[in-house]
């Protein structure tokens, strides 16, 4: 039998242990607030998207948009589908995986629309990107979409990010009408 001193040591390392483990835990894992912060931080910053030699522009209200539709899901409800990112939010009583942060987000979105096949339906383009291997197997996300539209400034064109979302992939949660698909 061990005496009370050994048990009262080995309580001790037993619960620094678990603390040790509970910190070490919370220091990888980031919370939405954070990825939030990233996501705006990014897209303010750092977004730096041409497409077809015009520069992209993120505008706060579009960023808001994406922030709020596909991560948080506002209106979730009253639209048909809404897909999210695997930011590890909890949406309408599900947790969704966590794969990727708020940088992330932007960075997908700079390579849709590098790299995305391009759509045009007048004034709006609509590309979509199939992400290779390496970024499927990291994110989660097979297949992305960014809404631009042409805008102009004293004879120069440019483009703003309209939206953009995740369509598909294994940690892409999907909404439709009223129910989780997936």
């Amino acid at each position: 039998m061990l005496s009370m001193r050994h048990q009262l040591k080995y309580i001790l390392v037993l619960v620094l242990g678990l603390v040790a483990i509970s910190l070490q835990a919370q220091a990888s894992a980031t919370s939405l607030s954070t990825d939030h912060w990233e996501f705006t931080y990014a897209a303010t910053y750092y977004f730096d998207a041409t497409f077809y030699g015009h520069y992209v522009y993120f505008p706060d209200w579009a960023q808001e948009h994406v922030w709020n539709r596909h991560v948080l899901g506002y209106d979730m409800d009253y639209k048909y589908e809404t897909t999210f990112y695997p930011l590890g939010q909890h949406v309408k009583g599900r947790h969704l995986p966590e794969t990727m942060d708020g940088y992330d987000m932007v960075y997908l979105i700079e390579d849709t629309i590098e790299y995305g096949d391009a759509r045009f339906h007048g004034d709006k383009v609509v590309i979509t990107y199939y992400l290779p291997y390496w970024e499927y197997r990291e994110y989660g996300i097979s297949r992305m979409k960014v809404v631009l539209e042409r805008e102009y400034y004293r004879g120069y064109t440019y483009y703003e990010v309209i939206t953009a979302y995740p369509v598909s992939g294994p940690d892409v949660a999907v909404y439709e009408d009223g129910h989780w698909v997936n």
